[in-house]
């Protein structure tokens, strides 16, 4: 087949829509670097409903000059891309990501089921990156065509280096949904059952939620902020034991990461983590700070799931894999 971008020796342009207004998730600058391979893209985030028209003006804007649209998250993005995709003869590409389509993460969604069914029904290509998202976007939507495209991790970067130490991490957004969506307060009370442990929870402070774990934290709990992607990748290669206690997950991309530099996970069976661990895992009650510090317990006692877990990730969730599937998704939706 003839790529789009070379037919007609004509340059394909491509517009990446998102929410984050600092920078984009790791995850998705991933597929923004892939699609710039092939196609010239430009990048622009969402800013909420507040900016209101002007956001509308530049999505348009944006949608017009392209050929196609990406857009990560079903949300006001995606819904405006959909929208003047239409309007525009453009072709427009929506990623669900889970709290996208999830009432567990997002308890705002039906709110919004309207624009989410919009999307579900005239995006030209829907992907979902687990099969728990895509049971959930057909409760929204039973009609909806899905493809399921995994996210693909880079196992020569995401890597064991050295010696582990006795460090258990979790990594999440640090806010009050949090506590307890991605079970922050019960890895910060954990921490106390098992004090010869170092505690480590990464991510950025987004409100004052930090000021409530602090509180609650023994003395062996570090607070460590967010960390560049290779300041992530070293505090993984010193921690034994991963944690996903969450209530749910569309996916688990901290964890998969976290597995492929070598940690156990102990985590729960919410959402999405049960078809990422597998039996790599020790599985825990995302309530019980007993429980959960009881899976630590029996993750330092079993290094070798490690490697299990490694192999699973690298032969599952290859990035080369993502790398193919969304490179002739496009291709195919501009031909």
């Amino acid at each position: 087949m003839t790529l789009p971008s070379s037919a007609n020796n004509r340059i394909t342009h491509g517009s990446c829509f998102h929410l984050s207004p600092k920078y984009m998730a790791t995850f998705v600058n991933r597929d923004f670097e892939t699609l710039r391979q092939r196609y010239r893209m430009r990048r622009w985030f969402y800013r909420g409903n507040l900016h209101g028209l002007p956001d509308r003006l530049a999505i348009s804007l944006h949608v017009l000059s392209s050929d196609f649209n990406l857009s990560w998250f079903g949300y006001h993005q995606a819904y405006w891309a959909v929208h003047y995709s239409r309007e525009f003869r453009r072709k427009s590409v929506v990623i669900l990501g889970g709290f996208d389509v999830c009432e567990e993460e997002d308890p705002n969604l039906p709110a919004r089921l309207k624009e989410v069914r919009y999307i579900l029904r005239n995006a030209d290509r829907v992907l979902v990156v687990s099969h728990r998202v895509m049971e959930k976007a057909l409760l929204v939507e039973p009609a909806a065509h899905l493809e399921l495209v995994y996210h693909g991790f880079n196992s020569e970067m995401y890597r064991p280096l050295g010696a582990k130490k006795r460090i258990v991490t979790t990594v999440a957004f640090v806010n009050r949904a949090n506590l307890r969506r991605k079970g922050l307060e019960t890895f910060v009370q954990s921490a106390a059952l098992l004090p010869e442990y170092r505690f480590l929870v990464v991510g950025e402070f987004l409100d004052d939620a930090i000021d409530h774990l602090r509180s609650i934290a023994t003395n062996n709990v570090s607070f460590v902020g967010r960390q560049s992607e290779s300041e992530l990748i070293r505090t993984y290669q010193r921690t034994a034991v991963y944690v996903q206690a969450s209530a749910h997950e569309g996916f688990g991309c901290s964890l998969a990461e976290a597995m492929l530099c070598g940690c156990v996970p102990v985590v729960s069976d919410r959402g999405a983590i049960p078809e990422v661990v597998g039996n790599a895992g020790i599985y825990t009650d995302p309530k019980d700070p007993v429980d959960v510090a009881r899976g630590i317990r029996d993750g330092m006692a079993n290094p070798s799931l490690a490697t299990v877990g490694r192999n699973r990730i690298a032969t599952l969730f290859p990035e080369a894999k993502r790398h193919e599937r969304l490179l002739s998704i496009i291709d195919d939706v501009l031909t």
